[in-house]
């Protein structure tokens, strides 16, 4: 009989099943540490999230950065892609908490950005260019569930600023 290694909830209708979580040190990481230079805005954490919904296998990039927010000190970038059929920010709630479960931190601790370049829309597209970013973040319900996501448009230098310019 199978049985997923972890359930996550979600939207009423939806059941998703979690796949696979890479955990790997971001490649600047570790030419950075092995040349001993400083690291700076380098990702804590760069790997491939994916997940399964009823209809579709979908994954996302996920960048984590530290942040100097006090009150949010996690900058979590996920990238999407042309190849999940539909945006992922129509699960942001629930790819937060996966996120959030597969690194080890708490969601609502975090500022999510979603970001859009052509390749979200065009598979094999270049991943420079035109970008669209959408800053989330999170609150917990009453019964300690993930709330529904406040959201804001974010310019490139606000992301420059978050990240500590480690997405350049």
């Amino acid at each position: 009989m199978y049985r997923p290694a972890l359930t996550l909830p979600t939207r009423v209708g939806s059941a998703v099943v979690l796949l696979l979580a890479l955990a790997r040190p971001a490649p600047a990481q570790e030419a950075a540490a092995s040349d001993g230079a400083e690291v700076g805005g380098a990702a804590l954490h760069d790997e491939v999230v994916a997940w399964r919904t009823y209809s579709d296998d979908r994954a996302a990039r996920v960048r984590v950065f530290a942040s100097g927010d006090e009150r949010r000190p996690v900058v979590a970038v996920v990238d999407d892609r042309a190849a999940n059929g539909g945006a992922v920010t129509d699960e942001a709630a629930f790819v937060a908490d996966l996120v959030g479960r597969a690194l080890g931190f708490d969601p609502v601790a975090a500022t999510f950005v979603f970001r859009f370049t052509p390749a979200a829309f065009v598979e094999g597209a270049a991943d420079g260019g035109k970008t669209l970013l959408l800053q989330a973040t999170f609150r917990r319900t009453a019964s300690g569930g993930l709330g529904s996501p406040s959201w804001r448009v974010l310019t490139p230098d606000r992301l420059d600023a978050l990240t500590d310019r480690g997405l350049r």
